[in-house]
């Protein structure tokens, strides 16, 4: 039985929505949050790419062979997890303690253009590195 195995982890980003797979650039489902699906596949050399929205993956270039299951695990922008929370925690202090003492505002500034470019970066330039294939 040749397949192939798509498993998409579960993120608190993007969980309510379904993400599409695509084979060779056709169309073959959506994933939704957590779940796995399962595809049979002839043997042979397959291109196999995620999207949601105007975002995906790069194209993840695999061969099945006779009597062999490929394992692939989607996930999202994994750095929303950890490192977005504490730049906006961080973006809060500042901002706390602009009102309290005096915080230079050029460091304010500077640490907002970097917070706005962390969260727009994935979503414009990075767009198709938002979604990852990581083979199995």
């Amino acid at each position: 039985m040749n397949k192939l195995v798509v498993s998409r982890r579960s993120e608190w980003a993007n969980r309510a929505r379904k993400i599409g797979l695509y084979l060779n650039d056709k169309k073959i489902d959506t994933i939704g949050n957590g779940e796995s699906k399962e595809f049979t596949l002839e043997p042979g050399d397959y291109k196999l790419k995620a999207k949601i929205d105007w975002c995906g993956s790069q194209v993840h270039h695999f061969e099945i062979k006779e009597n062999e299951v490929t394992k692939v695990e989607l996930t999202g922008f994994t750095q929303n997890k950890w490192v977005l929370p504490i730049l906006v925690f961080i973006q809060m202090i500042l901002l706390v303690l602009s009102y309290i003492i005096e915080v230079n505002s050029v460091l304010m500034i500077a640490f907002s253009t970097c917070l706005l470019i962390y969260i727009i970066y994935p979503i414009t330039f990075g767009k198709n590195n938002y979604l990852k294939l990581i083979p199995g």
